[in-house]
């Protein structure tokens, strides 16, 4: 990685301004309008705790110190895993009215209860998919205001299977919350297939899963 900025630095001697903010995304209270376009990947509605990928980096630059530093951190973050669920979330309540993904919702509960699985993080794994949608349309909320007319966004999304194998269709339901926030869905389109062979609660006894991973396109109207 070092070896590849330093090749960055030779070859573009003048590059254009990068800023970097720390702001909850659901919030965008730090940043500027005038945006045109935006790339970006979200978390996804998985069990994939983020703080831990990073964790040694936090640490050695100075960002988690300790366990309410890190909380801090937790937080600020798009609820996607059961480890940065928190009891005075409200994000769910921004997506009470969409019923496909209220459907999903009710599809991991119940499957929970088929599989008689009772533990702290399983008995979340339905309100994090509603977190998870609730602070995406905060966010697109936010967003827009700071947006240009006719702005383009693409959003790296994938598909999980990762509540008790209830399928969630990330980027379908993204876009349909997008849309009720005054965005045009102007395409979808496949980035990757990622292929799962650790295959657990089943209900088809499937042993190997490929589970699609879109760009989602939108267009500010």
């Amino acid at each position: 990685m070092i070896t590849e900025l330093t090749r960055v630095k030779l070859e573009v001697p003048t590059p254009l301004r990068c800023d970097v903010f720390w702001a909850d995304a659901r919030t965008l209270s730090e940043i500027t309008g005038g945006i045109s376009a935006i790339i970006t990947s979200p978390p996804y509605p998985n069990e994939k705790d983020y703080t831990r990928t990073t964790r040694v980096e936090s640490i050695i630059i100075g960002l988690l110190r300790d366990r309410p530093s890190l909380r801090l951190v937790k937080e600020s973050l798009l609820r996607s895993n059961t480890r940065n669920i928190f009891v005075e979330d409200s994000d769910a309540d921004e997506v009470k009215e969409f019923r496909s993904i209220q459907s999903v919702c009710t599809q991991i509960e119940q499957r929970r209860l088929e599989l008689n699985k009772d533990s702290g993080f399983e008995r979340l794994y339905h309100r994090v998919v509603a977190h998870y949608f609730g602070g995406m349309r905060r966010h697109l909320r936010a967003l827009r205001p700071k947006l240009r007319n006719g702005a383009r966004l693409a959003y790296v999304v994938g598909d999980q299977l990762s509540f008790l194998m209830v399928p969630v269709r990330t980027a379908q339901l993204l876009a349909e919350v997008a849309e009720s926030e005054g965005y045009k869905t102007i395409g979808c389109e496949l980035w990757r297939e990622r292929v799962g062979t650790k295959v657990r609660n089943s209900p088809t006894n499937e042993k190997t899963v490929r589970v699609r991973e879109e760009i989602l396109l939108l267009r500010k109207n």
